[in-house]
């Protein structure tokens, strides 16, 4: 065990690496970020702007070789520090500490609605199998899978922001500002873990174990909540947790069309002005806590399973 668990480690951080490594080099052929801090002013002259982009240049670090640059970069990082945000002038560390609070909020209630919301409606519909109940459900768990987030995120507003009135449309403040993106955020998890659910419980009630219970004169309540509930809703826990970095690629997206403060719009407006530094940070974090979650749901698999940790 002691073998996997290191081989596994030495995995999660090669992944992390190399897809830092991956954005630190395209980003930098998508443009010259010393370029944005210069002013373009009519009375100034050439040379002016020339020597104003070369102090800039040399400011941010960007005058020395790429290579350089990138040894430098993971020197910083070993000690913790990851430089000056380009656009905001103040620790790139301080901007995702400042942010990361929100991102936490919406995504934790956007898997709470998921499983409030998706659990009930698998269970439903493996239930009345073959129904309207379970065709409706079935049907919902298909569009709540395949519908674009970023349409589904402005349909909302359409509809309950210009149209009725009752939420706002972005920032925060209130509560009401994170209904409508935890909402947005949750429909993919919603359908997910109602299809899995759906499953989970038409195993589970197909067992012998099921039958014996039923033939034993309990009530079917107390048969479904108390034992087929429970077995089937060992794949619910996986799949919510594996469906965890999910929530993380589809928050940046959320973020941007509700203008939630969080660390997904703050990735995004980092793209937007080639903000190395929080660029950086901020893959550095969602990579992490991807690799994260995987690397515990293969330990504990290997704990469950000892052919995973001999394979």
């Amino acid at each position: 065990m002691g073998a996997y668990i290191v081989r596994r480690l030495i995995q999660a951080a090669f992944v992390i690496v190399s897809v830092v490594t991956v954005v630190f080099f395209l980003i930098r052929v998508s443009g010259d970020p010393a370029s944005l801090g210069v002013s373009l002013e009519e009375n100034r002259t050439q040379e002016e702007i020339e020597a104003e982009y070369q102090r800039v240049k040399k400011q941010l670090g960007l005058d020395r070789h790429i290579l350089i640059q990138y040894v430098l970069f993971w020197g910083r990082a070993a000690r913790g520090e990851f430089g000056y945000s380009f656009r905001y002038s103040i620790p790139a560390t301080q901007l995702i500490i400042d942010r990361l609070p929100n991102s936490l909020r919406l995504g934790l209630l956007a898997a709470a609605i998921g499983v409030v919301a998706g659990l009930p409606l698998g269970i439903i519909a493996a239930l009345n199998r073959g129904s309207v109940l379970d065709n409706l459900a079935t049907g919902i768990s298909v569009f709540g899978i395949v519908v674009p987030q970023f349409w589904l995120a402005i349909m909302l507003i359409i509809l309950f922001s210009v149209n009725l009135g009752w939420l706002p449309t972005s920032g925060t403040g209130s509560w009401k500002h994170i209904i409508l993106p935890a909402l947005t955020l949750s429909t993919g998890l919603v359908a997910t873990v109602a299809r899995i659910s759906r499953s989970g419980m038409l195993e589970a009630l197909s067992q012998d174990y099921i039958r014996t219970a039923m033939a034993k004169g309990l009530s079917q309540r107390l048969v479904i909540f108390r034992h087929a509930l429970r077995n089937g809703s060992i794949s619910v826990i996986t799949v919510v947790v594996s469906s965890l970095p999910h929530l993380l690629g589809t928050v940046v997206v959320v973020e941007v069309v509700f203008a939630w403060p969080g660390v997904g719009n703050l990735m995004a407006q980092a793209v937007a002005a080639r903000d190395y530094p929080v660029l950086f940070l901020d893959v550095l974090l969602f990579g992490t806590i991807t690799v994260l979650i995987f690397l515990i749901m293969d330990l504990v698999y290997a704990m469950v399973d000892p052919r995973i940790r001999h394979s």
